[in-house]
C-alpha cells in the first residue's frame, strides 16, 4: 500500500468515526468495551450532585438514581430541587434521595455543607459531581470586570473549594498518609478546549476550571483520590441562556428556550455520556452534539491558528 492509499483510509476512518460518534475516541471505546456496568459502579454508594436543579444535572440525577442507592441533591434552589427529587423517586422507589441546598459561592458555610453530606446517610460520600456553572453572552470588549470575578467564583473557585474542603475534612493531603477512595466527576465544558464566541468570562473560567481538577489528579491519584473530566458542547438547557451572563454586573441575558434546538444534545443523553466516562473512570473525554465539534476538539490542540480561522 502507498503512501497515499494509506492516507485515504485514514481519512475514511476519521470521517466515519465523526460521523457515527457523539464522544472522543476514549469514550466511545469504553462504552461499548466497558470495564464495569453502571449498576456494578454506583452500588451501594453515595453520589453528591451539585448542581443539580436543571438541565445537565437533572438528567444526572435522574440517569444516576437508576443505579445508585444513596443521592444527594444540592442547588440554591430548593423548590426545584424538591420537584427532581420526587421524580427521582418515582423513578426508582428503592433509592433514597435527599435535598441538601447549597450555594457554590457561599464558602463560609462549605464546612458545613460537606460534613452534613458526609454524615446524611451514615457514611460518606463516594462520588462527587460538580456540575455547577453559568453561561454567558457577551462581547469580549464590553464586560466588565466584576462580570469576569463573578463568573470564576461560580464555574471554577466555588466547585474547586468546594472539593478542598471535602478533602480538608477526611483529613487528606497530597504529602499526607491517608489514603480514601473518592471521585469527582467535573462537568466542564468544550468552551474550555475551543474558543466560543460571546462567552469570554465564561470560557476562561471552565479552563480554570480543567487546570485546577488536572493537578489534583495529579498530586492525588496515589492517594485514592479519581478525577474525570467531561467537556460538553451544546447541550438543551432551559433555562441556560435566561440566567446567562452578559457584559454587566448584575444583569441576565433573558433569552428563553421552549424547546430542544438542531444543534443541542439532550440532558438525558449528555447525563448517559458523563455517567458512563465516570464509570470507566477516564481522565477527560469530550462530548460533542455535532461531528463539527468533535473534529474542532481534537484539531484545535495541534492546529490552533486555523481552527480558529475556521470558527470564525
Amino acid at each position: 500500500m502507498d503512501l497515499g492509499s494509506f492516507i485515504l483510509e485514514i481519512i475514511v476512518i476519521v470521517a466515519l468515526f465523526l460521523l457515527v460518534s457523539d464522544s472522543s475516541l476514549n469514550l466511545f471505546f469504553w462504552k461499548i468495551f466497558g470495564r464495569r456496568s453502571e449498576a456494578d459502579h454506583y452500588r451501594g454508594k453515595v453520589v453528591w450532585v451539585v448542581g443539580a436543579s436543571s438541565g445537565i444535572g437533572e438528567g444526572i440525577a435522574l440517569r444516576l438514581v437508576r443505579f445508585s442507592s444513596y443521592l444527594i441533591l444540592s442547588s440554591r434552589r430548593i423548590d426545584l430541587l424538591e420537584t427532581i427529587a420526587h421524580k427521582c423517586t418515582e423513578a426508582n422507589s428503592s433509592c433514597k434521595v435527599k435535598i441538601l441546598p447549597l450555594d457554590i459561592v457561599d464558602f463560609a458555610k462549605f464546612d458545613v455543607k460537606t460534613r452534613e453530606a458526609d454524615e446524611m446517610f451514615e457514611r460518606k460520600v463516594d462520588i462527587v459531581v460538580l456540575n455547577s456553572g453559568r453561561s454567558q453572552r457577551a462581547e469580549w470588549t464590553d464586560i466588565d470586570p466584576s462580570v469576569d470575578a463573578e463568573c470564576f467564583q461560580i464555574n471554577a473557585i466555588g466547585p474547586t473549594h468546594l472539593a478542598r474542603t471535602i478533602l480538608k475534612n477526611r483529613g487528606m493531603h497530597p504529602t499526607g498518609g491517608k489514603c480514601e477512595d473518592l471521585q469527582f466527576v467535573i462537568v466542564s465544558s468544550l468552551a474550555a478546549i475551543l474558543p466560543v464566541i460571546l462567552s469570554p468570562s465564561y470560557d476562561a473560567a471552565k479552563a480554570a476550571l480543567t487546570q485546577y481538577f488536572r493537578l489534583l489528579s495529579v498530586e492525588m491519584a496515589e492517594k485514592g483520590i479519581k478525577v474525570s473530566i467531561i467537556y460538553p458542547s451544546h447541550v438543551y438547557a432551559p433555562n441556560m441562556l435566561k440566567a446567562a451572563f452578559t457584559g454587566t454586573s448584575g444583569e441576565e441575558h433573558g433569552e428563553e428556550m421552549s424547546s430542544i434546538r438542531n444543534a443541542q444534545m439532550s440532558p438525558e443523553r449528555t447525563a448517559q455520556l458523563i455517567s458512563l466516562a465516570a464509570v470507566n473512570e477516564l481522565h477527560e473525554c469530550v462530548i460533542a452534539s455535532k461531528p463539527a465539534y468533535l473534529a474542532s476538539s481534537y484539531a484545535y490542540v495541534n492546529f490552533p491558528a486555523t481552527n480558529c480561522q475556521y470558527i470564525r
